[in-house]
């Protein structure tokens, strides 16, 4: 946060959140690099290997296309750690206090006792509209992650869950 806190002051929040977002890529590269590796060795890439298909080929058509919805995991959680760390330091500060943003919102809150004073919506809006954009992006990660892993597309737990509810159904309509 050392970078962003520099340039938060003289470049706008926007700009923030995307110094923020480009400076937050070698988590996700590395996760990246691995899911890569993984499908290198994978027996429908050696067989692509053995039939001669060129090299980029095998990149675009064998191996991108199971990295999409990583890629989407990483590209979404990037923007999440952007705007709470935007948030974070237009809270702390480190900000142009005549832009309006959440954490600018909070700050003047802090400033102006809102607690103490029972003006509860001074915090109350911003800290809703973090965590309203914050859970519509979790759950829009939650669902690459569902088609990232096959483990969670289908088997026991849909099965389960479906079970559950056609049982309750069941005793609802009894009940009637």
């Amino acid at each position: 946060l050392v970078l962003p806190a520099l340039l938060a002051g003289t470049v706008g929040p926007l700009a923030t959140m995307t110094i923020i977002a480009l400076t937050s890529w070698p988590w996700g590269a590395r996760m990246t690099r691995a899911q890569t590796m993984a499908l290198r060795n994978r027996e429908f890439i050696t067989a692509a290997r053995m039939v001669g298909e060129p090299s980029w080929r095998i990149i675009f058509v064998e191996i991108l296309p199971n990295l999409v919805p990583l890629i989407g995991i990483n590209i979404v959680g990037s923007i999440i750690y952007a705007i709470v760390a935007q948030t974070t330091l237009e809270y702390l500060g480190f900000g142009d206090p005549l832009n309006v943003t959440w954490g600018t919102m909070l700050y003047n809150a802090q400033n102006s006792s809102a607690i103490i004073v029972g003006a509860w919506w001074d915090i109350g809006a911003p800290a809703m509209g973090i965590a309203l954009v914050g859970l519509g992006l979790a759950l829009l990660n939650f669902t690459f992650d569902e088609i990232a892993n096959p483990q969670l597309r289908s088997g026991p737990a849909l099965s389960r869950w479906l079970r559950l509810t056609r049982l309750r159904r069941r005793e609802l309509e009894a009940a009637a």
